[in-house]
């Protein structure tokens, strides 16, 4: 079934508007309002770009979005790459869950641990009972916790902007924006192989995910900046929201996570030859999130975002190279320039987040600097290589 534009559009509108994208927004505090919001223009601009390109790549080739890498980096290294979609999906799944909890537990005091429980069983029974094409229902989640969203900016309106303290560099603040439409990547050609033509697929992508992430970015660095520091959820504990707002971050948190379930059940047929039902998919990922909610370190959250950037930003860089620019396909179980370029690419990107501080006065920031030398690397090596079959071949 073709999505219209304008579901395509609020569809990804829908996944940047949820609470885990305001609580990533208030880490940007210590920048201040100005670098705050230039940090997350400019690390929104790189990954939501790079996002829609892997939704226009899909709607090319009509296949899935792990599928749809095949071509270049082989039978394998799809298998590879559809794996850590697998387990960031799943991750992503234990994150929105805790957070949703949190939130009640700060606005109604129930337990994190019971508040885990019922988001978790809310996203199993979303499951069960509805399907990828339940549109509308996301949509008008999307349309509630905007409102809900404006509503906190206008009670927040009067008072001062507060200096909050905190060590997190310009650079860091990039990759924090960059890392979220980026997690969205390996999926987003679930969706966008089904759009009316290519361009609506990469206009519509990108601007329903853009607009709608740099607003929640924004609430959560306002919010952050008026309170003195407080995330989302610690601002929700002090103004004592009631039932109606909570019930809106539910609802946008089922329909997101589910978004998160279904692709690690696609991918997971994608890089599996073997026949698996889809439903079943969707119930065990479901569960086994609920399970990660409970297991899963909050405390690393910033590093758990570091390591999505890590892995899918060199990745994408050879695939897209390849793609759009050298027009190239390969027939082998691994592409071994792509893989080769791509754990150089890896290496390069935790160098810079943890070691690099020093070169973002030139605005050199982990991901610039990873798609620059891998974009660079990956010809060269194809070349050798190829120099090597003619050779030995």
């Amino acid at each position: 079934m073709k999505i219209k534009n304008s579901t395509l559009f609020l569809i990804w509108a829908g996944a940047a508007i949820s609470i885990a994208e305001v609580y990533t927004g208030s880490y940007f505090a210590p920048l201040g309002l100005t670098k705050g919001l230039l940090s997350i223009f400019l690390g929104h601009i790189i990954g939501t770009l790079f996002f829609a390109l892997g939704g226009l790549m899909s709607y090319k080739l009509k296949e899935p979005a792990i599928e749809s890498t095949k071509g270049v980096l082989g039978d394998r290294g799809m298998i590879f790459i559809g794996f850590l979609n697998v387990l960031q999906l799943i991750g992503w799944t234990a994150v929105m869950i805790i957070q949703s909890a949190k939130a009640f537990n700060g606005a109604i005091g129930m337990s994190t641990s019971l508040g885990i429980f019922i988001v978790g069983v809310s996203v199993l029974v979303w499951t069960l009972f509805f399907d990828s094409e339940a549109y509308w229902i996301n949509n008008i989640a999307v349309v509630l916790l905007f409102i809900l969203t404006i509503f906190v900016v206008l009670y927040l309106k009067g008072g001062k902007i507060a200096s909050v303290t905190g060590d997190i560099s310009f650079s860091a603040a990039v990759e924090l924006a960059v890392a979220m439409p980026i997690s969205w990547l390996p999926l987003v050609g679930d969706y966008t192989m089904n759009s009316k033509d290519g361009k609506s697929s990469f206009i519509y992508t990108f601007a329903g995910y853009f607009i709608a992430s740099c607003f929640m970015y924004f609430i959560g660095l306002y919010v952050a900046l008026k309170t003195g520091g407080k995330d989302i959820i610690s601002y929700f504990a002090s103004i004592k929201t009631g039932v109606v707002p909570l019930l809106i971050i539910l609802l946008s948190t089922v329909t997101t996570t589910f978004m998160d379930v279904y692709s690690a059940a696609v991918s997971t047929i994608s890089i599996v030859n073997a026949r698996l039902k889809r439903k079943n998919l969707l119930v065990i990922y479901s569960i086994v999130g609920l399970i990660a909610a409970y297991l899963f370190p909050m405390d690393n959250y910033q590093n758990f975002l570091y390591a999505i950037g890590s892995v899918f930003i060199p990745a994408y860089t050879v695939v897209f190279e390849d793609y759009f620019l050298m027009k190239s396909k390969s027939d082998k179980l691994l592409n071994v320039p792509a893989a080769i370029s791509f754990i150089v690419g890896a290496l390069t990107y935790n160098y810079l987040t943890y070691f690099g501080g020093y070169l973002s006065k030139w605005f050199m920031t982990p991901t610039i600097g990873t798609i620059i030398l891998t974009a660079i690397i990956y010809p060269v090596i194809k070349s050798l290589n190829k120099r090597e079959e003619k050779i030995y071949g």
